[in-house]
């Protein structure tokens, strides 16, 4: 069937990746918050629950015209954009990859997507969230041999019987421990010469455990291709911007910014939300998330639209492999 029609699983699997990122909406809205992802049911800003008909992905927004049937309150164009997003990623995920990396794929995708959203709305990446990816990409790793797509586990790891299954869940557990290893790594001595520069913290924890993440699903080399890749297409977007931003205004948002992260702060109990707004008043509407960058980049790397820096790093691997 799928020989036949190659586009009918990948069209599924862009509509369940739209509903899913109607489901990252809500974690994105409501973890920061502290508030449960379950209960209620999806509702309106004036309190009305939403009806199923009228929350389909992406649909909803352009029939209705951006406003809510209920109350003709606004919303925001963002909500279509993240389901369409979701869908996209997992449409190219079975598209591109093999199986035992597209269905892993689509898991990771998901979690880049409501961290990045999160860490671009409140700074803060949250830890619970944080270490369940990390965890997740070492436990498909185990189960799914082959996730990295490097080395003896790129083949399929579900022919030759359960020695060679065994076989390769060993080298891709390895595979696995190195990249969460190497990604949480570099990305914490960064953080720290950051900080010892700036003379204040440059960098979050969460970005490190976030780099740990991607090293799990990716391997080291995807883990040091985000963290240098992210790098260089956020200087190259976000310089401008900022530069612009600094002369002629601290932006619109900064107060509802350093609200809703003084909650997700105080939530996660690293410090109570008076002391995160003293800490980050003036501040906030300047400084840039790094963890959409470091997902843009393994993004990047796991559906191999990589930029020439792969090639290093792969020659690198091969070399260190050899010897």
């Amino acid at each position: 069937m799928h020989a036949q029609c190659p586009w009918f699983f990948t069209g599924t699997f862009a509509l369940l990746g739209s509903i899913v990122g109607s489901f990252l909406n809500v974690c994105i809205y409501r973890i920061p918050k502290c508030e449960s992802v379950v209960h209620p049911g999806s509702h309106c800003a004036c309190g009305k629950p939403i009806p199923w008909y009228r929350n389909i992905p992406v649909l909803t927004w352009f029939l209705q015209r951006g406003r809510a049937a209920c109350c003709g309150r606004h919303f925001s164009f963002r909500y279509p954009f993240i389901e369409a997003l979701t869908g996209a990623l997992f449409a190219l995920c079975w598209h591109l990859l093999p199986w035992q990396q597209a269905i892993p794929g689509m898991v990771f995708a998901a979690f880049l997507v409501v961290l990045s959203f999160i860490d671009l709305d409140t700074m803060l990446l949250p830890d619970t969230l944080n270490v369940g990816f990390a965890l997740t990409g070492f436990f498909l790793s185990v189960v799914l041999p082959g996730l990295q797509g490097n080395g003896i586990a790129s083949g399929n790891p579900f022919e030759g019987g359960s020695l060679v299954w065994f076989v390769h869940a060993i080298v891709s557990t390895g595979n696995s421990l190195a990249g969460m290893c190497v990604g949480a790594g570099l990305v914490y001595w960064v953080r720290l010469l950051a900080s010892t520069l700036a003379r204040r913290e440059a960098m979050g924890e969460g970005d490190v455990i976030l780099a740990g993440g991607i090293g799990a699903f990716c391997g080291w080399q995807g883990a040091v291709f985000s963290l240098l890749g992210g790098a260089v297409a956020g200087c190259a977007v976000l310089l401008p911007l900022l530069f612009a931003k600094k002369i002629f205004s601290k932006g619109a948002q900064h107060s509802e910014r350093v609200e809703c992260a003084a909650s997700l702060a105080s939530c996660e109990g690293d410090e109570t939300a008076e002391d995160f707004v003293a800490a980050n008043d003036g501040v906030m509407g300047l400084e840039v998330p790094f963890g959409p960058w470091l997902a843009i980049g393994a993004i990047a790397w796991f559906l191999h639209f990589r930029f020439p820096f792969a090639s290093a790093v792969e020659i690198l691997s091969t070399g260190l492999v050899e010897r």
